[in-house]
């Protein structure tokens, strides 16, 4: 078996950096920015003919180029739409031709004529960053992070109302040196306590890498941090990241940023009508030991084809495999390689997938999309119960201006994961990095329908209301239902059989409200009120429902 060092990785690295001559330096924009939103309404509208929006993040350059294309239609864009492309072209402005006359509220105050006088020129100095260093080739650009959340609820088996306190404090710098490297860093420090049991020393949760925990509260932190080289069609990143694979709102089957970012080498080739994007990843398989000097290496190669052969039609074609306890395999280094096969030819112990996406917008405002992630298939069983079958699927519509009424969006999507999909023979190679699953949150063993209909006032003011509908099966101690990805079948005590929803059944059934109102530039104020209701099945001691009432409220700035 070859062994490649991390001196080859970092020789690798530095020539990039040197002999690269890119005419274009970038960063990627984090998932979760609101500008995906935009996009994806904006190619809903047709304004956006072919966007390959399954493969996130996206660089800066990549998303100012969508927004160059929507100005084109500016006549035909409501108000709201064309106050909220005016903010972005001034937000990606070193990627466009276009110039903004968009003004924030910080560059309004300053050129008041009560603060001019006394306001230090560093600070926004153009009303987007707190500091923004600009000497020859090197473009600094730093904000705080800043983050309070409150939650209260009410249920019926608490004695006292349950309250949750959230605060997080960090940093984010990046920027680019001359006209082929970019740099990003976003630290944040996160203190969680209230009424809830919390744990004692170092350990993990879902979502989370590192934990630790007085049985007061916990404490965690999280970390992006990488370099990006450019060039043309081409970027090769190297860091700590999160990816995003598939076209689903309320989460990705294949890949999605549900768990805590990752070390990886990322190679991506960006064109018209087509994206390929190569992934190499570090994971982490949490167990007791963890934390005591006792870490299993986890590795994760993984790519991505998604293309347009038409319009109205976007492909996404992906595989991935997870091995453990060994080095670099070469196989799985090769960007082109059919990881199924090369598992195969390397004994068949390894934990392979696929899937396939498929997004249709042949009708105007309009998007019709669909997910499937093969973990394992005998087609020859389908329909049998057979625990082998582990797949998933999602299907969802978005239907933008409802009924000609401009702003007003509506989305509904369903997902189901059969039985033990994620979980593998040998839990070092578990679908998940830490004790989260890489894909869909809903895990294994379970149904979700999700629902939304938003509309957005202004720019800086918008609200939803959704429903969502979450079923699983829940396993017991004598009987496995492949609810837990870390518990795979035993072939001694466990059923062959196992349908969906088998288990102890839960059904959850949310109604929620949320507004969200952005004071100043990536500074918000939100609040959530949900009512839930929760009933378990009659195989468990609990078999009545259990009514939430929840609120939650925050400010988030550049969080």
């Amino acid at each position: 078996m070859g062994v490649i060092n991390t001196k080859t990785i970092t020789y690798f690295g530095l020539s990039l950096l040197i002999f690269g001559t890119a005419l274009t330096c970038t960063v990627f924009v984090p998932s979760s920015h609101w500008v995906y939103d935009f996009i994806d309404r904006m190619e809903a509208k047709r304004f956006l003919p072919i966007v390959l929006a399954g493969t996130k993040p996206m660089t800066r350059a990549e998303i100012a180029d969508f927004l160059t294309k929507v100005k084109t239609h500016q006549e035909q864009l409501s108000k709201v739409e064309r106050d909220q492309l005016d903010f972005l072209l001034f937000e990606f402005h070193e990627h466009t031709s276009h110039t903004s006359s968009h003004k924030t509220r910080v560059q309004k105050i300053k050129e008041s004529k009560w603060i001019k006088t006394w306001w230090p020129h560093f600070l926004y100095p153009q009303g987007r960053h707190l500091l923004e260093i600009d000497s020859g080739p090197v473009k600094i650009n730093i904000d705080p992070i800043f983050y309070r959340g409150r939650m209260f609820a009410d249920d019926d088996t608490l004695d006292e109302r349950e309250r949750v306190n959230t605060d997080t404090n960090g940093f984010l710098v990046w920027g680019t040196v001359g006209t082929h490297f970019g740099y990003y860093t976003d630290i944040r420090d996160t203190r969680e306590w209230g009424t809830r049991d919390y744990p004692v020393g170092n350990t993990t949760g879902e979502g989370l890498g590192f934990v630790q925990g007085n049985g007061q509260q916990i404490y965690h932190d999280e970390t992006v941090a990488y370099v990006l080289f450019s060039h043309k069609y081409l970027n090769v990143q190297f860091g700590k990241d999160s990816n995003v694979w598939g076209p689903g709102y309320r989460g990705q089957l294949f890949m999605s940023d549900y768990p805590t970012s990752y070390d990886q080498f990322k190679l991506q080739i960006v064109l018209k009508r087509l994206k390929f994007t190569y992934l190499l990843g570090w994971l982490k398989h949490y167990t007791p030991k963890y934390f005591k000097g006792d870490p299993t290496t986890k590795i994760l190669a993984a790519h991505r084809l998604e293309f347009a052969p038409f319009r109205v039609i976007d492909i996404g074609l992906h595989s991935a495999v997870i091995y453990a306890s060994r080095s670099f395999e070469p196989a799985y280094l090769n960007p082109v390689m059919f990881f199924r096969s090369a598992e195969h030819y390397l004994g068949d112990q390894d934990n392979a997938a696929m899937g396939v996406d498929l997004e249709i917008k042949a009708i105007k405002n309009t998007k019709l999309y669909g997910e499937l992630f093969l973990d394992d298939l005998t087609t020859s069983r389908l329909g049998s119960g057979f625990y082998g079958n582990k797949y998933g699927v999602t299907a969802g519509l978005y239907y933008v201006d409802v009924l000609g009424l401009a702003n007003l969006d509506f989305r509904i999507e369903y997902t189901a994961l059969r039985p033990y999909t994620y979980a593998h023979k040998d839990t070092a190679t578990a679908y998940a990095h830490f004790i989260t699953p890489l894909g869909h949150p809903i895990g294994p063993n379970a149904v979700n329908l999700y629902a939304q209909l938003q509309y957005r006032l202004s720019r800086r003011l918008l609200f939803n209301l959704n429903y969502e509908m979450t079923n699983f099966g829940e396993n017991t101690d004598d009987w496995n239902v492949g609810r837990d990805i870390f518990r795979p079948r035993n072939g001694f005590t466990d059923s062959e059989t196992v349908r969906l929803l088998d288990g102890i059944r839960h059904d959850i059934r949310s109604l929620g409200l949320r507004g969200e109102y952005e004071f100043i530039r990536n500074g918000f104020f939100e609040l959530a009120i949900n009512l839930l209701n929760t009933d378990i099945s009659q195989q468990s001691d609990w078999n009545y429902p259990v009514v939430r009432s929840q609120v939650e409220f925050g400010f988030r700035f550049n969080y």
